[in-house]
């Protein structure tokens, strides 16, 4: 489940990323392709009317889901466009209304999770949250397993997933400890220290010199989709006339590469010092949003 949730995420993180402008614009189009495939990685199958009923009539409103256990909601879904906000208070006083205990809002990206029948305030009703685009998959899967259906079927309270279940039962995987790659430091002449490279959504690329750093780096940002046939070439930071990446080994100049290591489609130019790497490393991961104290090396 741990490899299923790591390709929806790194999916509905690429949807977000080409059809923002979209998402903005259609509720309809937000449901359809952010918010149903995460209710049904988490078990509720929006296909299937005995868990997910869309639109669901009450007497005191209507939610755009509601989440069946049983034949009965036990949580009511209300979903806006992307960016938008819903009116909790409204929903609050659906679910109080009609007995459901458990009310979720979303805009596909940020998730929250009320326990609407807390004798608190509104604020404090809020039980579970999560972002699709800034929290790391392994938060995200602590956050959301309250919305997880088999445990549902138990009537277990809601309570996010303990670190240290998931440690134990996803074989570490989702374990990201190390040094940031922001707070690298390096001497002339130094080798690397580090065994591997360790990403946001828990990817490992192995590192044996300063060059394969810079070629997980680029390795890890095509496996995700982030890097696109329309984005090469690659110039370099300083210089629109030389090439981190080409679909061939040369610069624009017509120089070629001195040193290349070819992955996939692409030619990456790695005739450079550690310095060099470093701070090609650092253009990569800022040109295509990726936080780099979030990127670990181990």
């Amino acid at each position: 489940m741990f490899d299923h949730f790591l390709d929806l995420i790194n999916r509905l993180r690429g949807l977000v990323e080409d059809y923002r402008v979209e998402f903005e614009k259609s509720e309809a189009l937000t449901r359809y392709c952010l918010v149903d495939p995460f209710l049904k990685i988490w078990g509720w199958d929006v296909n299937d009317p005995s868990l997910v009923r869309p639109e669901f009539s009450t007497e005191a409103g209507r939610p755009d889901y509601a989440l069946l256990i049983e034949g009965k909601p036990l949580i009511y879904v209300g979903v806006k466009a992307l960016g938008r906000q819903e009116k909790i208070e409204q929903y609050i006083n659906y679910c109080i209304t009609t007995g459901v205990p458990y009310f979720i809002t979303t805009d596909g990206v940020k998730w929250e999770v009320y326990d609407t029948h807390l004798p608190k305030p509104l604020h404090e009703k809020k039980i579970a949250e999560w972002n699709i685009l800034e929290d790391k998959p392994n938060e995200i899967i602590q956050k959301a397993f309250v919305i997880w259906r088999p445990n549902r079927e138990l009537l277990r309270p809601l309570h996010p997933l303990p670190v240290r279940y998931i440690g134990e039962n996803l074989k570490e995987k989702t374990k990201l400890e190390g040094i940031s790659i922001d707070k690298l430091k390096v001497k002339p002449g130094q080798e690397i220290p580090y065994k591997k490279i360790v990403f946001p959504d828990g990817r490992e690329y192995k590192l044996e010199s300063w060059r394969s750093l810079l070629l997980g780096i680029i390795s890890w940002l095509i496996d995700t989709g982030k890097i696109r046939r329309e984005d090469i070439p690659i110039a370099t930071p300083r210089s629109r006339k030389r090439y981190i990446l080409n679909t061939e080994p040369r610069h624009k100049d017509g120089a070629s590469f001195k040193d290349f290591k070819k992955l996939g489609p692409y030619y990456v130019e790695t005739n450079i010092g550690s310095k060099t790497t470093i701070k090609w490393c650092f253009y990569l991961l800022k040109k295509y949003n990726v936080n780099a104290s979030n990127v670990l090396l181990q």
